[in-house]
């Protein structure tokens, strides 16, 4: 039986029959250059992928990094048996760890994936939402607070003194469940600590308004109406400083020195006031979720300013997406496509111009053969 050949033509729709389709066949069969025809194919083919990198990471600026001269190390989000593992080495190790208010008293903010909320009541478990933990650095300027993460969080930092903040949400009225939202949105709660080089400081923050509010409402400043309930604060010096903010774009979201509404803590923390007369610029990194939620905060007191922080929520949900691992799968696979596009087009005119010797040589020896055979043909 005969063996069917397919043809070597370097026509569209043949061509590729001969050509290599892997790494070791291009560089068996072109050697050096191949090599470099492969190099110069994946330094375009993966841009896509080198941007995404860039856009997601290196064209931001870490708040924190910009504050110490060395690198900073973060584990947000830790649980307990992680935590307690920690070691200082070099520098000096801070563990931040968050207290809520409970029945039992004061207990111990944990990441719902902690393997000690095992065995516990789910109404009763102690879940980490939205909290977020915020460090600087202390000195006579006032530097924005950077963003850690969830707590508990731990962070390697030089020695030194540092500002600490920890951002939730407000807790509603338990006793007016149906009363209109007329405090701010978010409670801020500060501290402070000093960490020494290769020792471990461990830091607690209590949130007396966390949750439910454990009978630990926050009242709105001015005179209460007929019913009992709080009236709309007056919001106008807080919208005139909402036109203000200049965004600036970090790893964490958003850097805004964001005017927030003085809080005044009483005894025992019962009847705690907030005051939108008193409003005190914070500078620290916003996250998505938490302009959402004074955009929303915004929008049902109908202040139209809500339209400002719009933009800004949109921005980092597209940013969100960037981050996921599709896009670096995909951007990786059409990388390696195009290397592979690349690198025969690149060597297509050698890939040619070998099919060219290949004919030749054979028909040189069809020639040769014909003219043998002729000769035998016409000497018998």
């Amino acid at each position: 039986m005969g063996q069917i050949i397919q043809p070597t033509s370097s026509s569209s729709g043949s061509s590729w029959q001969a050509r290599p389709f892997f790494v070791i066949d291009i560089l068996r069969q072109y050697g050096f250059r191949g090599f470099v025809a492969m190099v110069l194919a994946a330094l375009i083919g993966f841009i896509p992928l080198a941007l995404l990198i860039w856009f997601n990471a290196f064209r931001l600026t870490s708040v924190i990094a910009s504050q110490v001269a060395s690198p900073v190390v973060v584990r947000p989000g830790e649980f307990q048996s992680e935590s307690q593992n920690n070691r200082p080495g070099k520098t000096a190790l801070l563990q931040i760890a968050v207290e809520v208010p409970t029945t039992n008293g004061w207990e111990e903010l944990l990441n719902d994936r902690d393997p000690a909320q095992k065995g516990r009541d789910s109404w009763g478990s102690r879940f980490v939402r939205r909290e977020r933990v915020y460090l600087r650095k202390s000195g006579g300027m006032q530097l924005p607070y950077g963003l850690l993460g969830p707590p508990p969080v731990s962070v390697w930092l030089p020695a030194g003194e540092y500002d600490l903040a920890v951002v939730h949400e407000t807790p509603p009225n338990p006793n007016e469940f149906d009363s209109p939202v007329t405090g701010f949105p978010l409670v801020t709660v500060f501290d402070s600590c000093t960490v020494r080089s290769g020792e471990k400081t461990i830091r607690r923050i209590q949130l007396p308004h966390y949750g439910l509010g454990e009978n630990t409402s926050i009242r709105v400043s001015g005179a209460v109406d007929d019913r009992g309930r709080q009236p709309s604060p007056n919001l106008k010096p807080l919208a005139q400083a909402l036109r203000q903010l200049i965004p600036i774009p970090t790893p964490g979201g958003y850097l805004i020195s964001f005017p927030e509404p003085t809080l005044y803590h009483s005894e025992e923390h019962r009847g705690c006031t907030v005051d939108f007369e008193d409003l005190q610029p914070v500078s620290r990194e916003w996250t998505r979720e938490q302009l959402a939620i004074v955009r929303n905060w915004l929008r049902k007191n109908q202040l139209p300013e809500n339209e400002i922080l719009w933009p800004l929520v949109q921005s980092l949900l597209r940013r969100e997406m960037c981050e996921g691992w599709f896009l670096y799968t995909l951007a990786g696979f059409a990388g390696l496509i195009l290397t592979k596009w690349g690198s025969l087009a690149i060597l297509e005119p050698f890939h040619r111009r070998g099919l060219r010797g290949k004919t030749l040589k054979l028909c040189f020896w069809i020639f040769l053969l014909s003219a043998v055979g002729c000769w035998f043909a016409g000497n018998p």
